[in-house]
């Protein structure tokens, strides 16, 4: 009696595993299927029915491998196979077939089952990976393609990490952009703090070529080179940027070449999508803009400078002028130069003779006046020179010593050279607070004439 009942516990257990498996396995969301020894199929859950669409009489004792799978996937199916009839696991992943022709994409496991040490069966399982595989070849090409536009852009672009930047600034424990603006002008060596606490994760070819580095690891070690102390505006404009929450910074800034050149640039910094804040990745783009700058330089100074003697023009020393009179820069004094027989200079001797003239002219001028005084050609044969903060006595005595100079200049000349020799009259008026600029320029200018008139007479 007691063996009955220890007998029929027993079965009553046995039949309780019995209906928890099944129940574990066809309420699964893991595509499952039952083998025999042979590789038949035995049974398959309602999972793998919805994956492969075959139902339990459908597959019913058919080869899994047959079943599906096609071409190379029934060479890898095979292959499988071997593994799991040897006593192996396996796990892979790959192609297989449904029942209406179309090819997934799996994820699978093999387990064989044994029986007092004795293989009886093959467990199966298939999860459904078509979704993340095809967004993960999504990220792959979208990750082929940036490092494409990345590596073969003609744009010197750079992926940084500026976490430790953010933590430094976190640190200061400052209240608002005022505070750290004000901090960051008074931080000796901004620039050298600043490239400390980056890290440079990867730059393009135009990088290396811009900033002539033989490689990422050669501009890593001297980086150190590239950002000069006119970079530091720029870099207050980007970290206080970064602190106001902007993703994206625009700013013009001076690098300097590994050799040694000054290169102008703008600079685009902006953050990765998705960054959480902490600034781990940045990217940045740098156009150089070096001939652009040079060029409008060039044309800033043409604009206000003679062509033929690098003076200022006429243009420049008007708009002076009337700078001046809106100023407090008393006393001002004008002096009017202007040329004697430049004409018969050109007539006798030839323009470029002329020419001569008057670029030695505007080399001397150059040579008497400070760096500070304003000295034109107005044009023709006429220069002017304006001088502020002087004393009326000091700007005669700088007078004599202009004087004194073109007599030199002459006395040096052959006795028979008078196609280089400069005839200078010479005219000048100062202005105290309150006297009209203009009358001063006009009061120069009758001066000048008054000492050409004399040198006629004297002539005559």
């Amino acid at each position: 009696m007691d063996f009955n009942k220890k007998h029929l516990k027993d079965n009553i257990e046995i039949y309780k595993q019995e209906v928890f498996y099944e129940s574990l396995v066809n309420n699964s969301p893991i595509a499952i299927v039952t083998m025999d020894a042979n590789q038949k199929i035995i049974s398959v859950n309602p999972a793998f029915t919805n994956l492969f669409q075959f139902t339990q009489e459908e597959a019913h004792l058919k080869d899994l491998d047959t079943l599906i799978a096609k071409g190379e996937s029934f060479n890898q199916a095979q292959g499988f196979t071997r593994q799991v009839l040897g006593g192996g696991m396996i796990h892979g992943t790959g192609k297989r077939l449904r029942k209406d022709g179309t090819l997934i994409d799996v994820e699978m496991y093999g387990v064989p089952i044994f029986l007092e040490g004795e293989r009886i069966g093959v467990l199966g399982m298939y999860i459904d990976i078509t979704k993340r595989f095809k967004s993960e070849e999504l990220i792959k090409r979208n990750e082929l393609r940036y490092r494409s536009l990345f590596q073969d852009s003609p744009i010197s672009m750079w992926e940084l990490d500026f976490s430790r930047l953010r933590q430094w600034v976190e640190s200061l424990e400052l209240k608002d952009q005022n505070e750290l603006l004000l901090y960051l002008k008074r931080y000796p060596n901004l620039e050298t703090e600043f490239l400390s606490l980056i890290n440079i994760i990867d730059v393009n070819q135009a990088t290396l070529s811009l900033f002539r580095a033989k490689s990422l690891e050669d501009l890593r070690c001297k980086i150190q080179k590239i950002v000069i102390e006119q970079s530091a505006n720029s870099i207050r404009t980007i970290i206080l940027s970064l602190f106001n929450g902007t993703r994206q910074v625009e700013t013009e800034m001076t690098f300097c070449s590994l050799d040694g050149v000054v290169i102008h640039t703008i600079t685009r910094l902006s953050l990765f999508k998705g960054d959480k804040g902490d600034w781990t990745r940045v990217h940045l783009l740098i156009l150089d803009i070096t001939e652009r700058k040079y060029a409008e330089e060039r044309l800033r100074y043409l604009t206000m400078h003679d062509s033929m003697t690098g003076l200022y023009n006429r243009y420049f020393f008007e708009t002076e002028l009337k700078r001046l009179s809106r100023g407090r820069q008393y006393p001002i004094s004008i002096i009017i130069c202007d040329l004697d027989n430049l004409k018969k200079t050109n007539d006798h001797y030839g323009h470029p003779a002329g020419d001569a003239i008057i670029c030695k002219t505007a080399n001397i001028l150059q040579e008497i006046f400070r760096g500070d005084d304003i000295v034109a050609r107005l044009g023709g044969d006429e220069f002017a020179v304006v001088i502020s903060g002087l004393d009326e006595a000091v700007v005669v005595r700088i007078i004599d010593r202009l004087r004194k100079r073109i007599e030199n200049h002459n006395a040096l000349l052959p006795s028979d050279t008078d196609s280089s020799r400069i005839n200078l009259s010479i005219g000048f008026a100062t202005a105290q607070a309150g006297t009209e600029v203009e009358k001063i320029f006009k009061l120069a200018d009758q001066h000048m004439y008054s000492e050409k008139g004399s040198k006629r007479n004297e002539a005559f």
